[in-house]
């Protein structure tokens, strides 16, 4: 029995040794098809069309890869696909306010977040936008950050951290930490920097600078002197709504309202007992020199000079390139870096690289999908615990990944419309306008009346379902369904879409997305209505334009357009034969679509569609 133990664990050693030795030795390098397909997925969020796959796979230029990545990374698409990423993070949700006030619209916020990535704003500059940001939203997009958390200063405090240092602090709200060097009296310190900001309240001019109860009641017996309530109703609800968006207002009182709590226990305190604001990470911060706290909370924040905002964010870039990052979980990087990264000098070059391009997020990423390492095929084995705990994982390549929902979305709106990239306007600038009425002109039960009815305008831009309009004109739809990129929906989706049965995240907590598999996502490819009645529609476009092309291309054009790749043989023969026409079909043109939506149907539901390879 002793000989069997020690063989078994001789074994073990060995295919441990055997393991570890692979994983060291960088993948192959992928071919053409597998880096068209993998770059187009991280950087624009979606599968080439046929056109695009066709025109890169047929071009003989040595800098190809390069040249697309650029192409890429200044497209529109890369704009959607990283504000998905965004979104997640930063929880942005349509009512913006996580206590659900729907009349706050987040539009403003989200225009301001795609312009920042577009125009390639400084991430920590677009950090201390939104933790300095006073105002109103309409007015001061970014004030939305600060607005998701209303009324829950020290949420936004860990919030704030855990997305932005990589630094989970919550549970030091409450006591100190039993892991890590972050104490009570830390956090609340640290919460003292925004003791004195409010997200409600403060002087509002188009309310005269009175108080917004008032003004619903003085419109309210307006609309009931001229009949417009019922005899019984005192105030407009609905006004009352609308009215109340206006108290949300980022704003910074005189005091400070931040104090220790009742039960506060350490030597280092008494119970509520004022807090005076303190940097972490043995830093000081000169409170003399800004306007306020605030100010100095977010210039410390984004610091080159503070050791987690850049290692943070480089850490987050890395896993959404390669699907396991530097240092895992994210949201936890240690109080002491050297021997916890996987790779520790890798990690500090990072982040050397990320302060040299200027907190450039799209330089920063060009620099990584460059790389070979970048364009090695994917690691099909994950880093064990022991490889995690000691830094010995070397990342052979990119590991193999299920697509994101938001990812698997915006693949089949490439499938079924002419311009997957479409951007739906929101009409924010409407919204703006539309806040800037003074109410206290509204003096007519007629110019009142006309105020709400605007506002119900801008309020109904998005359906029950989550449908989005755009303005002047329809968004595309196919058999039935709106079929716009996800970044142009509702924040989030119906908990029913196909989005969030594929792991959307609710935007209630921060990165709460998944891409597990589940029985309803089978069903939902299988029999639901996006494969059945949407990708099979005569209205898709790649049906159109597969069945007017030559017979001979058809099976071709299918593979390169789902699948990114070439038929083989026996896949072509397959294929041809689920083509054949319906014959209890009429219509020839019809049977043909038919005969063509079943291979579209069967490729679709293949695991290599779904995975990121």
């Amino acid at each position: 029995q002793r000989t069997d133990l020690d063989a078994a664990l001789k074994q073990k050693e060995k295919e441990k040794i055997e393991r570890e030795l692979e994983m060291c030795q960088p993948n192959q390098l992928t071919s053409d098809e597998q880096f068209l397909r993998r770059i187009y997925l991280d950087v624009a969020g979606r599968i080439p069309t046929y056109k695009e796959a066709e025109k890169f796979l047929a071009s003989s230029d040595r800098n190809k890869r390069a040249a697309l990545i650029d192409e890429l990374l200044n497209s529109e698409a890369f704009v959607m696909h990283l504000f998905n990423y965004y979104s997640d993070l930063l929880r942005i949700r349509d009512g913006v306010v996580m206590m659900g006030n729907n009349t706050l619209k987040v539009d403003p916020y989200v225009e301001w977040v795609k312009a920042s990535i577009r125009n390639d704003k400084p991430f920590n500059q677009m950090v201390k936008e939104m933790l300095t940001a006073e105002g109103q939203i309409w007015d001061n997009p970014a004030a939305g950050y600060l607005m998701t958390d209303d009324g829950m200063r020290l949420c936004n405090l860990s919030n704030t951290f855990t997305v932005f240092l990589g630094t989970e602090i919550t549970c030091a709200q409450c006591h100190d930490h039993p892991f890590e060097e972050i104490y009570q009296m830390d956090f609340f310190r640290l919460a003292s920097f925004m003791g004195q900001t409010e997200t409600r309240g403060g002087r509002n001019d188009m309310m005269g600078g009175g108080n917004y109860r008032g003004e619903v009641d003085r419109m309210s017996k307006i609309l009931k002197d001229a009949g417009k309530l019922r005899p019984n109703q005192n105030q407009d609800q609905q006004l009352g709504q609308i009215v109340g968006t206006y108290s949300y207002n980022v704003n910074d009182r005189d005091s400070n309202a931040v104090k220790l709590p009742h039960d506060y226990k350490y030597d280092d305190g008494e119970p509520n007992a004022p807090v005076k604001p303190g940097a972490y990470f043995g830093e000081t911060v000169d409170l003399e020199k800004y306007k306020n706290p605030r100010e100095a909370y977010a210039d410390w924040m984004v610091s080159p000079s503070n050791p987690r905002f850049t290692i943070n964010l480089v850490n987050r870039l890395w896993k959404q390139c390669f699907g396991v990052a530097q240092i895992e979980p994210v949201f936890n990087i240690p109080g002491h870096l050297d021997g916890q990264a996987e790779n520790y000098e890798l990690l500090t070059f990072l982040e050397q690289m990320m302060k040299d391009l200027n907190f450039s997020v799209k330089d920063f990423l060009r620099v990584v999908y460059n790389s070979q390492t970048y364009q090695h095929e994917a690691e099909t084995l994950s880093p064990s615990l022991d490889q995690m705990d000691k830094g010995t994982y070397h990342f052979p390549g990119p590991t193999l990944r299920r697509m994101t929902a938001e990812q698997m979305w915006d693949s089949l709106v490439t499938l079924t419309t002419a311009d997957p990239d479409a951007v739906v306007r929101r009409g924010w600038e409407n919204y703006k306008e539309l806040m800037h009425t003074d109410l206290t002109k509204l003096t007519t039960a007629d110019q009142i009346m006309k105020f709400k009815e605007d506002f119900s305008k801008i309020g109904s831009l998005a359906s029950a379902d989550g449908e989005m309009m755009m303005e002047g004109n329809n968004a595309p739809r196919v058999g039935g369904v709106q079929m716009v990129r996800a970044s142009e929906m509702r924040l989030p989706m119906d908990p029913s879409h196909f989005l969030r049965m594929f792991g959307q995240s609710d935007k209630q907590l921060i990165e709460n997305q998944f891409t597990t598999g589940s029985s309803p996502q089978v069903m939902a490819l299988l029999n639901g209505n996006i494969t059945n009645d949407v990708l099979t529609s005569p209205q898709s476009f790649l049906l159109q334009e597969v069945a007017a092309a030559g017979r001979g291309d058809r099976v071709e054009q299918l593979f390169l357009a789902i699948l990114t790749r070439k038929a083989t043989p026996s896949e072509k023969s397959a294929a041809t034969a689920g083509m054949r026409p319906d014959r209890a079909e009429d219509n020839k043109e019809m049977a043909e679509i038919k005969g063509l939506g079943n291979v579209v149907w069967a490729l679709v539901n293949t695991r290599e569609f779904m995975f990121i390879q």
